[in-house]
């Protein structure tokens, strides 16, 4: 069984690195994100409720659930430099299909397919930050290959709109199918720069390696260890408030407080703005507070700590009025939510260099299955009630709960190990 080597933590190449990883996540999220941004006109084009809405994204998160897992298998054992490409085709292409979806199942099926492919940037980016980077640099890493996920639903509303109001100009039907057209093609351009600009040696590098087995030698030992339980509550529970709003904040907006579809895009396009400052802003604070002598481990936790405490403010947005109030409180969630992520991957990091990719996907699985379960409840809950709140409500306050089981069962005063390069 393959691993991968550490590369020289000195070479400013690794951070370009990074930067192509916050890329791909963009694209990654703009295939994803287009259905939300139209999720009226499509409700409006298959005649659907928002159970059954709840439905296309129950089933994307059981494909990337399966996706997940079988990815991190994978690129444990063949190259990322080959495996995170095609992961990037198979979804830029299941994007594309989903412009010419005739029916209801047949959306069902590409979006099936989209989870199933997407779930790959996750295995493979976080194999490539841990293999490039230095501990103390890792959640600076994660924050920018997370930012990706922001700065995609920063680009997709405004696209979205572009292209909606391009094809109502010329008159066309079913406008809604010419996003996913468009934006599926861009994950070929990625896959051209992946290859042209990254040196195999960043992956592949000759000379000194890392420690063989940091953790586990074998993949089964990760579950005896307290540590991966006190993952999955934490990958759960930032999931669960990232996704809650992602999925019906554009529907809560424009169906139960009023907004126009331009409105609706304006805002969704400041939130996510926001959410990729937090991401930044989180990965910023913790390479300061490890530089300047605060352990490694208390950094990240005071970085989750205070993001947990901002996704509270999800529990005011009922009784928020229109207008700046709400605004602010929705923006409040928005840098918490995503800031959560690049304190996650970081202890996702520590478990076990030999089995990352599978570590990485294992619990992505465990996320998207329990969002499985969940979209569909949360649909029937907003049509039960006839509002959104509910769920918007209360989806912030899970980040809380995984920290304080983080606290109970992760080792108090564990530090990673140094990191050995050449």
């Amino acid at each position: 069984m393959s691993t991968v080597p550490a590369a020289p933590i000195t070479s400013p190449w690794r951070w370009w690195v990074c930067v192509l990883l916050m890329l791909a996540t963009v694209i990654n999220y703009m295939d994803r994100m287009a259905l939300n941004q139209m999720a009226k006109e499509i409700k409006g084009a298959f005649g659907l409720n928002n159970e059954q809405y709840g439905w296309l994204e129950s089933v994307f998160s059981l494909a990337f659930a399966i996706g997940a897992i079988g990815t991190g298998y994978i690129v444990d054992r063949a190259s990322v430099r080959w495996v995170y490409p095609l992961m990037v085709v198979g979804w830029s292409f299941a994007g594309i299909l989903t412009g010419f979806a005739g029916s209801f199942w047949m959306l069902l099926t590409c979006r099936f397919l989209l989870g199933l492919f997407e779930a790959g940037n996750w295995p493979c980016g976080i194999r490539t930050t841990r293999a490039v980077l230095s501990p103390a640099e890792r959640s600076f890493g994660n924050s920018l290959f997370q930012s990706g996920t922001a700065l995609g639903a920063v680009i997709t509303p405004l696209m979205v709109l572009a292209l909606l109001q391009r094809a109502e100009a010329s008159g066309g039907t079913d406008t809604w199918r010419l996003p996913f057209r468009v934006i599926g093609c861009l994950g070929l351009v990625w896959v051209a720069l992946w290859f042209i600009t990254v040196p195999k040696r960043m992956l592949h590098p000759t000379g000194g390696a890392a420690p063989a087995h940091q953790g586990a030698t074998r993949f089964v030992e990760v579950f005896r260890d307290r540590r991966f339980w006190a993952l999955v509550a934490m990958v759960t529970a930032v999931n669960f408030t990232w996704h809650g709003y992602r999925t019906w904040l554009p529907l809560y907006l424009q169906e139960q407080r009023g907004y126009s579809r331009e409105e609706m895009s304006a805002f969704t396009t400041v939130y996510y703005l926001v959410a990729d400052v937090g991401s930044w802003t989180v990965g910023i604070v913790t390479l300061v507070l490890c530089k300047r002598g605060l352990a490694i481990h208390i950094s990240r936790l005071l970085a989750f700590g205070g993001c947990a405490a901002l996704t509270v403010c999800t529990a005011s947005v009922p009784f928020l009025p229109n207008g700046w109030g709400l605004e602010a409180g929705l923006l409040a969630v928005a840098f918490g939510a995503l800031g959560l992520f690049p304190t996650y991957f970081a202890l996702t990091q520590e478990l076990s260099s030999r089995h990352q990719g599978k570590v990485t996907g294992t619990l992505g699985a465990c996320a998207h299955l329990s969002l499985f379960v969940m979209y569909p409840i949360e649909g029937w809950i907003c049509d039960a009630t006839k509002s959104y709140e509910w769920v918007l409500g209360g989806v912030g306050a899970f980040p809380l709960f995984a920290l304080v089981v983080m606290l109970v069962l992760w080792p108090p005063g564990y530090e990673p190990p140094p990191r050995v390069g050449k």
